[in-house]
């Protein structure tokens, strides 16, 4: 979109504000994890009917899955935090220490040719996560798509027209993210998403994940 005459160039400063982090990591050990946590969560799907949340079809299993899933669920989740950890800062730390520790919830999906995540965001949580442990065979769908958070921009009266950086770079409104076996992408709990259906031939199986920001040295609840 252009606009004809003018003087000079301008000098032009773009200030890039309130990036969203979206992070795809490659775990060391993740083929291990994949196939340790695909045989607990299709015999944990075989003994519990599971719950429904964003899913359309496909199962979704309770949030207690640190307690079912074994020493390859605790690693997956230790392996998470990490991550974020390096990624999370308190501002107001006193000498550095933070006044916050995580904690997780954490649960699996299994999802046949034609399930889908509705568009929906982890209320409550600070980080939210994704492990992919099958993809379900489709290559070309499947997607995790992000939404661009600024939510007025999808109810513009122009949608069609986005914003470009400096270089010409499209900022689109949402991003998509291929499901790959032992991917974990890591993304802000308040971020809208949602995960596209796939015609895959086999099942999609994922772990999700919840980081939760606790007050340090509070008493376990219960």
């Amino acid at each position: 979109m252009t606009v004809t005459g003018g003087s000079a160039a301008p000098q032009i400063t773009v200030n890039r504000l309130f990036a969203t982090p979206l992070i795809e990591v490659r775990l060391p050990g993740a083929d291990r994890l994949v196939s340790e946590l695909k045989r607990t969560i299709l015999a944990r799907r075989a003994a519990s009917p599971g719950v429904r949340r964003s899913n359309i079809h496909g199962w979704h299993s309770d949030i207690e899955m640190l307690d079912w899933g074994g020493e390859a669920a605790i690693e997956l989740a230790r392996e998470t935090m990490q991550v974020c950890g390096r990624f999370t800062s308190d501002v107001n730390a006193a000498q550095g220490r933070s006044r916050y520790e995580m904690g997780m919830e954490m649960w699996a999906n299994v999802s046949p040719a034609g399930a889908s995540n509705q568009m929906h965001a982890h209320p409550g949580s600070f980080w939210s996560a994704s492990f992919y442990i099958d993809d379900g065979g489709d290559a070309e769908d499947g997607f995790f798509v992000a939404q661009d958070p600024r939510f007025p921009m999808i109810r513009m009266t122009a949608p069609d027209l986005v914003f470009t950086d400096e270089t010409g770079e499209k900022q689109m409104s949402q991003f998509r993210v291929r499901p790959e076996p032992g991917k974990l992408v890591i993304f802000p709990s308040w971020l809208m998403h949602a995960v596209r259906p796939h015609k895959g031939p086999r099942e999609r199986i994922s772990v999700a994940m919840n980081v939760l920001a606790l007050p340090a040295g509070a008493p376990p609840e219960g």
